[in-house]
């Protein structure tokens, strides 16, 4: 398995596997399959392209790609200090390799990379418990829960939202107001 930034050139396979997510998991994404499956290449392509603040990983098994996420830096300066991963997905034949795992490694690791950078967020529907696992296994604690988060298919959905620290001495701390 191969684990690396995506880029436009791999706009098709991003867009196919984030459908193929889509329609087979509709209440794991805040986007819906009609609304994403509309969107022309060049839209996801635009995704790729290399930010400051914005990184999708790709997870490659015999040059196919397999896992996708992504990692979002708040760009607001009172916000800098948080990223968010969202997105993620692995091709529902090839789960329980270690693709997720790998995938979110990975972003955390780009997370302990930024200067400034405190906390990584991610969301996870309440009832997904083998990715909630999964999160809390790589360091996130729920800190809160949304009611109604999601509306999919009349049906209303919950969302956990958790956390994690990036506690790296020499970074940017909040200075604590005065008196």
């Amino acid at each position: 398995m191969t684990i690396r930034r995506l880029s436009p050139p791999d706009a098709a396979a991003y867009r196919r596997l984030r459908l193929r997510g889509l329609r087979e998991s509709p209440e794991a994404f805040g986007g819906s399959y009609a609304e994403e499956a509309r969107r022309p290449l060049k839209a996801f392509a635009g995704r790729l392209r290399r930010a400051r603040a914005a990184w999708t990983f790709g997870a490659f098994e015999g040059g196919r790609l397999v896992g996708v996420l992504s990692l979002i830096r708040a760009e607001r300066r009172k916000e800098r200090h948080k990223a968010e991963v969202v997105g993620m997905y692995v091709d529902s034949g090839m789960r329980r390799r270690g693709i997720a795992r790998a995938l979110l490694a990975r972003a955390v690791a780009t997370a302990h990379g930024l200067r400034g950078l405190r906390r990584v967020k991610i969301a996870v529907v309440e009832s997904n418990t083998p990715a909630l696992r999964l999160y809390e296994g790589a360091g996130f604690r729920v800190y809160g829960r949304e009611e109604d988060a999601l509306l999919v298919g009349g049906r209303f959905y919950a969302m956990l939202l958790l956390d994690r620290a990036l506690p790296f001495p020499g970074r940017a701390r909040a200075r604590r107001p005065a008196g």
